[in-house]
C-alpha cells in the first residue's frame, strides 16, 4: 500500500510482484484486494476517517487512484494477450487470460472482447443462418431487429419451459438449498478435522502437561497449539456457498410473490449465519483450552523468592518451556480474535449487500436476521472476553516469572553511590516481554476493546512490580536504582495512554524518595510531597536497610506529637 502512496516517502525496493509476468494473476488479485481496502477505509467501512489513513495529506486516496490505474493498464495488457492469442486460436492462453480478467468487472470486458471477434454474435449473414437453423423457416432473416425478436421469442419459451419444470419444487426449493449446503458444512467440518495440526489425542496432552513428561519443551510447546486457529478462508468459502444459493433463490423465485423470496433468503441466510457462528465461536473456545493448557503447565513450574535455588535451576529448562508455551498461547488466542472480528464483518457485509433488500418484502425477516446476527456476535464477544481475561492472566504470570528469576537482592543494595544507575536486568526483560505482547494486543484489538484491555495491563503491572519490590531492603544507592526502574516503567506505560495508570507510576516515582533521603528527613517528605499518599509511603519506609538501626520507627512517631 505504501509503495502506491505517492506521498508515503516510500523508499523501499520496487514490490517485484507487480512487474513479474509469471505473477499476473497474484499481481491482479492483491492489486484489486488492496484497491478494495484503500477504499473501504476511505469511505469509514473499517472505522478509519480518510483524514487519518497512512498520513494527514490524503495518503489513501492516493493509493487508490493509482491503484485503479495499475489495475487499468494491467486489464489492458491482458485484453491485448486474449486478442492476440484469439487471432492465432491459442485456446490455452485466451483461458489463462479470462480467469485473471474474471477478477477485473467479472470479466464482462473479456466477454465483450470475445462476443465481438465472434461471427455468431456479430456477423448478420451468419445470424441469420443460425435463426433458420433453430426457428425451422425456410428463408434467413435479413434485418438484425427482426432476427433479435425472433431469438427473444425462442428464449422466452426456454425461460417458461423451465420455470414450469421447477415450479411444483418451489414449496420445497429452500429445503433443497438447506440440504446441500449443510452437506458442504459437514464435508467441510470433517476436512478441518482430518488436519494433522488439529489431530492431538487426549493421551499426547495429558503426556504435555506431565512435568516429567520425556517429550521435549520444544515439541511440548508445539504440540500445545496444535489446534486449527480460525481461517478467514474457510468463512469466505462459506459465503461463496451461500451466495451461490442466494443467487439460485432469487433467480427461481422471480416471478413469485415478493414474500416467497423473503422466506426463502430467510432461511438460507440464517443457515450461513449459524455456520460462521458456530465456526467462530468453536475457534475461540480453542484458543481459550489452549490458554489454559498453558495456565495449568505454567503453574506446574511455578517458583517464588522461598524456593531452594537448586530446585529452582532444575526447573529452568521446564520453566522456560512454560513461558514460551504462554506467550505462543497468547498470541494464538489474539489471532483468533483479529480473524474472528474479520469473519463476522464478512457475514455483515454480505448480509447488506445480497440478502438485505430482498427481505423487506416480508414483515419481520428483516428484523429477526439483524438480531440474530447481534446474537451471534454477543456469543463470539462473550467468548472473546473470557479468552483476553485468560490472555491478561498469562502476560502478568510470565512478568511475575521473570521478576522472580532475575530480580536479585543485590540489584538495590549498590556499594558505589557516585555511579549512575542503570535499570536492572530485571526491569529491561520485563518491559521487553510486555512490550511484544502490547503490540500484538494493538495489532489484534482496536477502539474500546483495545483500551480495556491496556488498562488492566498497565494496573495489572504495576500491582505485580509493587508485590516484587516488598521483597527486598534498599539502602540510598539501591533506592536511586529502584528510581530508575520506575522511570522506566513508567516511560513505558505512557505508551498505553491511560492517564490513571500513568498516574500510579508518577505517584510511586515520588514515594521511592522514602529510600533515598537520610532518616531525619523523612518527617519533611512525608509531610510535603507524600501527603496525599502518606498511608503508602509509610509501608515503603519499612523497606529501608536501616530501619531499625537507625530508629526510623521512632523518628515518624515524633511527627504526630
Amino acid at each position: 500500500m505504501m509503495y502506491f502512496n505517492e506521498t508515503s516517502g516510500y523508499v523501499g525496493e520496487e514490490p517485484s510482484l507487480f512487474f513479474d509476468d509469471d505473477r499476473v494473476a497474484e499481481a491482479a488479485a492483491v492489486a484489486q484486494k488492496l484497491r478494495a481496502i484503500a477504499e473501504d477505509s476511505i469511505s469509514g467501512v473499517h472505522g478509519v476517517p480518510a483524514h487519518t489513513a497512512l498520513n494527514g495529506n490524503g495518503g489513501l486516496e492516493v493509493a487508490a487512484k493509482n491503484l485503479q490505474a495499475y489495475c487499468n493498464e494491467l486489464e489492458n495488457r491482458l485484453l491485448g494477450k486474449f486478442d492476440a492469442a484469439s487471432q492465432k486460436g491459442d485456446l490455452w492462453t485466451m483461458r489463462n487470460c479470462a480467469i485473471i480478467l474474471n477478477q477485473f468487472n467479472k470479466g464482462g470486458s473479456v466477454m465483450q472482447r470475445y462476443i465481438a471477434s465472434r461471427p455468431m454474435f456479430m456477423d448478420l449473414e451468419v445470424m441469420s443462418k443460425d435463426a433458420h437453423a433453430i426457428l425451422g423457416t425456410e428463408e434467413g432473416i435479413a434485418q438484425v431487429d427482426d432476427l433479435m425478436n425472433s431469438l427473444a421469442s425462442v428464449y422466452k419459451e426456454i425461460a417458461a419451459c423451465v420455470e414450469s419444470l421447477f415450479k411444483s419444487y418451489l414449496e420445497d426449493y429452500a429445503e433443497f438449498e438447506l440440504t446441500s449446503l449443510n452437506q458442504l458444512h459437514k464435508a467441510k467440518t470433517l476436512e478441518l478435522k482430518s488436519c494433522p495440526l488439529a489431530d492431538i489425542s487426549q493421551s499426547r496432552r495429558n503426556s504435555i502437561l506431565h512435568p516429567f513428561s520425556p517429550v521435549s519443551p520444544q515439541r511440548r510447546n508445539s504440540a500445545m497449539h496444535s489446534y486449527a486457529p480460525i481461517s478467514v478462508s474457510v468463512v469466505e468459502e462459506f459465503v461463496e456457498w451461500n451466495e451461490e444459493a442466494v443467487t439460485r433463490c432469487k433467480l427461481l423465485t422471480l416471478k413469485e410473490p415478493p414474500g416467497i423470496l423473503a422466506t426463502n433468503m430467510k432461511a438460507i441466510f440464517t443457515c450461513l449465519l449459524d455456520q460462521v457462528s458456530q465456526y467462530v465461536t468453536e475457534g475461540l473456545e480453542r484458543a481459550i483450552e489452549a490458554l489454559k493448557e498453558a495456565a495449568a503447565l505454567r503453574e506446574r513450574f511455578m517458583f517464588n523468592s522461598n524456593t531452594n535455588r537448586k530446585v529452582v535451576s532444575a526447573m529452568a529448562v521446564a520453566a522456560e518451556a512454560a513461558s514460551s508455551a504462554g506467550e505462543s498461547s497468547f498470541r494464538a488466542f489474539m489471532a483468533a480474535i483479529q480473524s474472528a472480528t474479520t469473519n463476522m464483518t464478512m457475514l455483515q457485509r454480505f448480509f447488506n449487500a445480497s440478502v438485505s433488500q430482498s427481505l423487506l418484502a416480508q414483515e419481520g425477516a428483516h428484523a429477526a436476521c439483524c438480531d440474530a446476527i447481534a446474537s451471534a456476535i454477543a456469543d463470539a464477544e462473550n467468548a472473546a472476553l473470557r479468552g483476553l481475561q485468560g490472555s491478561l492472566d498469562t502476560v502478568l504470570a510470565e512478568v511475575e516469572r521473570l521478576l522472580a528469576a532475575e530480580q536479585k537482592a543485590t540489584d538495590y543494595k549498590l556499594l558505589d553511590e557516585s555511579l549512575t544507575p542503570e535499570p536492572t536486568t530485571a526491569c529491561s526483560s520485563v518491559i521487553t516481554f510486555v512490550t511484544r505482547m502490547a503490540e500484538v494486543t494493538n495489532g489484534a484489538l482496536d477502539g474500546l476493546n483495545r483500551e480495556a484491555f491496556l488498562i488492566q495491563l498497565g494496573y495489572g503491572l504495576y500491582k505485580s512490580l509493587i508485590q516484587n519490590w516488598k521483597r527486598f531492603a534498599f539502602n540510598p544507592s539501591g533506592g536511586l536504582r529502584l528510581k530508575r526502574d520506575v522511570s522506566e516503567y513508567a516511560a513505558f506505560a505512557r505508551r498505553f495512554m491511560t492517564p490513571a495508570v500513568d498516574e500510579k507510576f508518577v505517584l510511586f516515582g515520588m514515594m521511592v524518595n522514602v529510600f533515598i533521603v537520610a532518616p531525619e528527613s523523612l518527617p519533611t517528605l512525608m509531610e510535603g510531597m507524600l501527603r496525599d499518599v502518606r498511608e503508602e509511603a509509610l509501608g515503603l519506609i519499612e523497606l529501608r536497610d536501616d530501619y531499625k538501626k537507625a530508629k526510623v520507627a521512632n523518628i515518624l512517631s515524633s511527627m504526630n506529637t
